[in-house]
């Protein structure tokens, strides 16, 4: 999520908005190729307030039902049910936190964060949306968010101001993971990769090393949030972009393919937990991609519900789990590369 953001008169120095100034375009559209391939697209929700560019950021998926969704002028809403063609104008906003304070939103076991940008903090917000507690505070600029899927942490990004941290929600710390400055971000299905939206590439860090292993190459239009395919969909990466494209980015080969076109400007994206779709923010709207029989997606920036932090001893009992899905995957054919 790319915006001028004003504090106190002055620039904290974030890209200029993409897209324009104008109202969204006529709607997000599969290509040929993402159609051939057997995705399919339908409207989640509409009718969202934005500042002429950026609307609906933030997506989670509350415990006691329903589906959160901030947008930038500061709102959050509580939608009573997470199906299709709702409005957001309908909706009431159960908060109003200020202007680019209500951005991403991520999910660890039951708990749900909020990044406040304009503060440059993190929050936790009540299932319903409305604050509960300051998690942790200095961080300027504090934009993209991804949970950790076994260690209860989540990751924060700073756009412009060159820190993804790594931050313990529970004991309300933070430390530097890497210096760089990031949009979105999302963890791999495995939780062995952080990427990151960084300079128009998507950059994937060794969590455990922090080490760069990924650059994607450049990808046009802004490249925002991305997220992980899963089944028939592994080994390649669906990213959000600025320009209103979609594109599936493949892991090997680094192969881009334009799946989704039209749109308005594409921000965050989260996964649905209940059905494995992927829900892509829009200026003023938020759509559902439907992935092809036997696909998923992981991951996501929010990354959809994160399960509770597990004992050792079922950490144990994962890898395993782990070992033995990673050479299932190695036997399973996957589709061509390209």
């Amino acid at each position: 999520m790319r915006a001028r953001l004003r504090l106190g008169g002055t620039v904290l120095g974030l890209a200029m908005l993409l897209g324009g100034a104008g109202a969204a375009h006529a709607g997000l559209t599969l290509t040929p190729a993402g159609t051939a391939l057997g995705f399919s697209l339908t409207p989640f929700a509409t009718g969202f307030p934005n500042n002429g560019s950026v609307g609906p950021l933030g997506i989670a998926f509350p415990s006691t039902g329903g589906v959160l969704v901030t947008d930038y002028p500061g709102n959050i809403r509580l939608f009573p049910t997470d199906t299709n063609n709702q409005s957001a104008g309908a909706t009431p906003i159960t908060m109003n936190y200020g202007f680019a304070n209500a951005v991403g939103l991520a999910q660890v076991g039951g708990n749900i964060y909020m990044t406040r940008q304009s503060i440059g903090d993190l929050v936790q917000v009540n299932n319903n949306g409305t604050f509960n507690q300051l998690i942790v505070a200095g961080m300027p600029a504090a934009t993209g968010i991804a949970p950790g899927l076994t260690n209860g942490h989540v990751f924060v990004s700073t756009l412009g101001n060159n820190v993804i941290w790594d931050v313990n929600p529970i004991a309300k710390t933070k430390s530097v993971f890497v210096n760089t400055s990031a949009d979105g971000l999302t963890v791999s299905p495995d939780n062995l990769t952080l990427y990151a939206e960084v300079n128009g590439h998507i950059l994937g860090y060794n969590i455990a090393t922090k080490a760069q292993i990924f650059d994607s190459g450049l990808i046009p239009g802004g490249p925002d949030g991305a997220a992980a395919g899963t089944g028939s969909l592994a080994g390649f990466l669906f990213v959000n972009t600025n320009a209103g494209q979609v594109f599936e980015v493949n892991l090997s080969t680094l192969a881009q393919t334009l799946i989704a076109t039209g749109g308005s400007r594409g921000d965050f994206v989260t996964v649905d937990p209940t059905d494995g779709s992927l829900l892509l923010t829009q200026t003023d709207s938020v759509v559902r991609l439907i992935p092809p029989a036997g696909g998923g997606f992981g991951g996501g920036d929010g990354g959809g519900a994160a399960p509770a932090v597990p004992e050792p001893s079922t950490l144990a009992l994962l890898g395993v789990g782990g070992a033995v899905l990673a050479g299932w995957r190695r036997m399973k054919r996957v589709r061509s590369a390209g």
